[in-house]
């Protein structure tokens, strides 16, 4: 498993890597080593480090595929399969050189989509370079292998969603809807939420792509009618100033707007939100939907590929144009002042998600998925129980 920050690989692969261990498989993990990696994998899984840093570099990239490709030929593993742009594009074209029989692309977003001219040429063209080193692309929802396949990265055969889509599922233990009342009046306390207020929650980072503009112009417009309304935002500041001064001015100054960073808490905290939005037009799937869904509260999403997929349109949640804040703004402000309706989304929610994005569940398929790859390539029937390659 090869991605460019351990973040990737702690926050998406683990269920995954720890369910092939347990499956008989040999894992490795290759990333970039942020000090805390070594002694965070999960047990049992092989750590070996590749100084990737953001941005693409054409010094960069082709010393780390020359490094990848010494390794894939030095441990001829079954399956390499790997996640996010630089790991993408190296690990892809390494694997390839190296004939990897399965060479997997975990295709969790599309870069090339944010730009325009030549710069979207250039990272479209990676894009189906990448592809086309991969023997199999697993986009994460439906919705973007449908795009894919309209924008010509790779025939329609080659890529496949395993179950509904997402990358990790839902893990129903910690995002746990029976603990929901209790987390709301310890987290509400400690963040001095009173029982009245009406939270809207987003969780991620705080940036442009991400819808924050839309979101904060949105909640700024109608937070003055709306005195009990409150603004719960959680995730890095990294990419804070891509958001407009005048909205970071009014967010950063106004007592109806909290901040919350990064945490391990997350569950918690989304226990003590009315609803949750993610007005982004940079996702591959959106995880922070299905894990609000999961905890009984309603969603508003754009209409995007991927986001859509995690969401029922007026079942859990509502779907509004993109970059539209006044269209956004209607959604919110609608959910927060219709108590019922919030109710019978977010039980519709919880049992959305636990028919469809059982973490436990998406691993056993995704396990029976690796298993029939490296069958395939091996040339032999489908294999049951431990397999005995390594990912």
């Amino acid at each position: 498993m090869v991605a460019t920050l351990p973040v990737t690989l702690r926050t998406f692969c683990a269920a995954q890597a720890e369910r092939l261990l347990a499956d008989g498989w040999r894992v490795t993990w290759a990333c970039a080593d942020d000090g805390r990696i070594g002694a965070e994998v999960p047990s049992c899984v092989r750590y070996i480090p590749i100084p990737f840093k953001r941005g693409l570099s054409p010094f960069q990239l082709p010393l780390r595929t020359a490094q990848l490709h010494r390794l894939f030929r030095r441990e001829r593993f079954d399956i390499v399969q790997y996640a996010t742009p630089n790991a993408v594009l190296c690990a892809g074209t390494a694997s390839w050189l190296a004939r990897t029989p399965v060479r997997l692309y975990n295709q969790w977003g599309i870069l090339y989509v944010y730009f325009n001219g030549m710069t979207r040429w250039l990272y479209k063209t990676y894009e189906r370079w990448s592809c086309y080193c991969s023997t199999v692309v697993q986009p994460d929802s439906l919705s973007n292998l449908e795009f894919c396949v309209k924008e010509g990265l790779y025939p329609k055969g080659k890529g496949y969603v395993v179950w509904n889509g997402s990358a990790r599922g839902v893990d129903l233990k910690t995002f746990n809807f029976s603990r929901k009342a209790a987390w709301r009046l310890e987290y509400r306390k400690r963040m001095g939420l009173e029982p009245h207020h009406l939270v809207i929650g987003f969780v991620g980072s705080i940036r442009r792509e991400k819808g924050c503009n839309e979101l904060l112009a949105a909640c700024r417009g109608f937070f003055g009618d709306m005195p009990s309304a409150r603004l719960l935002l959680i995730g890095d500041k990294d990419y804070y100033g891509s958001v407009r001064p005048d909205l970071r001015g009014w967010a950063d100054s106004s007592p109806q707007v909290k901040y919350v960073p990064p945490n391990a808490e997350i569950p918690q905290y989304m226990a003590c939100m009315d609803v949750l939005a993610l007005p982004s037009y940079q996702e591959g799937f959106g995880a922070a939907v299905v894990e609000a869904e999961a905890m009984g509260v309603p969603v508003v999403v754009t209409e995007y590929p991927g986001p859509v997929d995690a969401v029922r349109h007026k079942v859990t949640g509502l779907i509004v144009p993109m970059k539209n804040a006044a269209a956004l703004a209607a959604a919110l402000r609608g959910l927060l002042v219709d108590d019922g309706r919030r109710e019978k989304l977010g039980a519709a929610a919880v049992q959305f998600v636990r028919e469809n994005f059982d973490q436990q569940e998406l691993m056993r398929r995704i396990v029976a998925d690796r298993n029939q790859l490296v069958a395939r390539a091996r040339g032999s029937a489908p294999m049951h129980g431990a397999a005995e390659g390594e990912v």
